[in-house]
C-alpha cells in the first residue's frame, strides 16, 4: 500500500511540475524543470506529521532528476539550482509568518544559527527535529561541489525546512 502511494504521489508530482512548466514557458524537450518540480512537489506536501520528511523528498529528488537530465553538467549545477530555489523561496515568503511563530529570528535562520539554538533551547520541538540533521558544512565533503556550495545548500535547507514547519505552524493557529 506504502508503494503504491509514494508512486501515485511521484507521478502526482511529475503532472504537476509538467503543467506548471507549460504555464509558466515552454521548457525544451531535452531540460528538466527543476524550479518548476520543486514549487509541485512542495505544493503537495499536506500539514500531516510526516511532512518534514516529505520536504527533503521534494528537494532530494529534483536535485536526483536534474542530474539525471544533463549527467554530464558539472555537480555544482544541480545543487546550486536548488539552493537558490530554497533561498528565494525562504526569503520571500519568511514576512508571512505570524512574528509571534518565528522563533525569535527577524530573518531565515542559517544552518549554524538552528543548530545553536536547537542545543540552547533543546525543549523547542521544530529547532530539536532540525539539529541532528545539520552538519557542520565544513565537515561535509561533495565530489565536485565546492566547501561554498554545500554552505550555501546547507544554510538553504535549514531556513527553508524551518519556514515549511512555521508556515504549517501557523496553517493549524488558523484552524
Amino acid at each position: 500500500m506504502i508503494l503504491k502511494l509514494r508512486n501515485l504521489f511521484v507521478l502526482a508530482t511529475a503532472l504537476s511540475a509538467v503543467g506548471v512548466a507549460t504555464r509558466s514557458e515552454a521548457a525544451s524537450p531535452d531540460s528538466f524543470d527543476t524550479v518548476a518540480f520543486l514549487q509541485a512537489c512542495s505544493d503537495l506536501v499536506p500539514n500531516v506529521d510526516y511532512a518534514p520528511p516529505m520536504d527533503v523528498e521534494c528537494i532530494s529528488q529534483s536535485h536526483r532528476m536534474c542530474e539525471l537530465v544533463d549527467p554530464s553538467a558539472e555537480a555544482e549545477k544541480c545543487v546550486s539550482v536548488v539552493s537558490k530555489w530554497m533561498r528565494d523561496e525562504t526569503i520571500s515568503k519568511w514576512s508571512q509568518i505570524p512574528e509571534k511563530l518565528r522563533l525569535g529570528y527577524g530573518h531565515p535562520p542559517a544552518a549554524q544559527e538552528l543548530a545553536r539554538d536547537a542545543m540552547r533551547y533543546f525543549d523547542n520541538e521544530l529547532l530539536a527535529q532540525f539539529a541532528p540533521a545539520i552538519p557542520d558544512c565544513e565537515d561535509v565533503q561533495v565530489q565536485g561541489v565546492s566547501e561554498q556550495v554545500v554552505c550555501g545548500y546547507a544554510d538553504a535547507m535549514a531556513g527553508w525546512l524551518a519556514l515549511r514547519e512555521l508556515q504549517r505552524a501557523a496553517e493549524r493557529a488558523e484552524e
